[in-house]
């Protein structure tokens, strides 16, 4: 009996001492794992999700007495806002997307970097991502741009993720002659409904647009699947924009501009029509 019970405690230490060297080993393993990108809508807006006219699909077909004042309104903000981001964020923007062509190196304080050069309008740029993992589900990011003879390791943004890159936040900075904090990003994605939204905030400190944001959002919700939200914080006013991705169809509310809370609508072919 005695010996019977001596070889169960020794198999039992056994059997420990090989779980405990197998979770040293996962340990090790995802230490040496460099964390995931978030994906490059973290910060870039699909702004092409939006119908338009260049598309050969909608173009009104013979003649209508029709207008597009609706679809206009909604198309007119939302163009104001993309020709300022895509002029603002050019240079962090392009750095972001070409790291995903790149492969990291792990340094000695436990982070990874990404380190190479993007041109923009002709000029090449170093740039170096830091990635690390601060904790389980958390991980923190730094860009990092030099431009010859100009700036050198200027940090044009930071971020932070979860490890499956499903959700986070980014704040990027205005410029390197300019060094304020200029906008917020957060983000999330559900990779398996295939949803996403991305919300832009105005964090410039003392200036009036300080708090006005662009929110956009891809639903499952079969009449419109995609919207806009802009909030403008100098006039107090909120714009919604619905539309449908395939049909084209949409509507839109403007407290404002159309002296009223009502939604105003366009069909298939971008014209106003009456909202059923």
């Amino acid at each position: 009996m005695y010996t019977m019970k001596r070889i169960i405690s020794l198999f039992v230490i056994l059997l420990m001492t090989i779980m405990l060297f197998e979770s040293c080993d996962k340990t090790t393993e995802t230490e040496d794992e460099a964390p995931v990108i978030p994906p490059q809508s973290s910060m870039v807006m699909n702004f092409s999700d939006f119908p338009d006219t260049t598309n050969p699909s909608i173009l009104p077909k013979g003649e209508n007495v029709n207008t597009y004042n609706n679809w206009g309104w909604a198309a007119l903000n939302i163009a104001v806002w993309n020709s300022v981001l895509t002029l603002t964020l050019a240079i962090p923007v392009a750095a972001f997307g070409e790291s995903f062509n790149h492969d990291p190196v792990l340094q000695e304080d436990g982070s990874w970097l990404w380190s190479y050069t993007v041109e923009v309008g002709g000029i090449s740029h170093t740039a170096k991502l830091y990635g690390k993992i601060e904790s389980s589900d958390s991980i923190v990011w730094r860009m990092l741009i030099t431009k010859q003879n100009t700036y050198t390791d200027f940090e044009w943004f930071t971020g932070i993720s979860n490890l499956p890159a499903t959700e986070g936040t980014w704040t990027l900075y205005k410029d390197p002659a300019n060094p304020v904090e200029f906008l917020s990003i957060e983000w999330h994605r559900d990779t398996q409904n295939e949803t996403a939204d991305i919300k832009y905030i105005n964090i410039t400190p003392g200036v009036p647009e300080n708090g006005s944001f662009i929110f956009y959002g891809k639903t499952t919700v079969a009449t419109y699947d995609r919207f806009y939200n802009l909030f403008g914080a100098e006039t107090n006013n909120t714009i919604n924009i619905e539309w449908n991705f395939d049909a084209h169809f949409g509507r839109v509310k403007d407290p404002v501009h159309f002296s009223d809370s009502n939604w105003q609508c366009w069909d298939e072919l971008l014209m106003d029509t009456l909202c059923e």
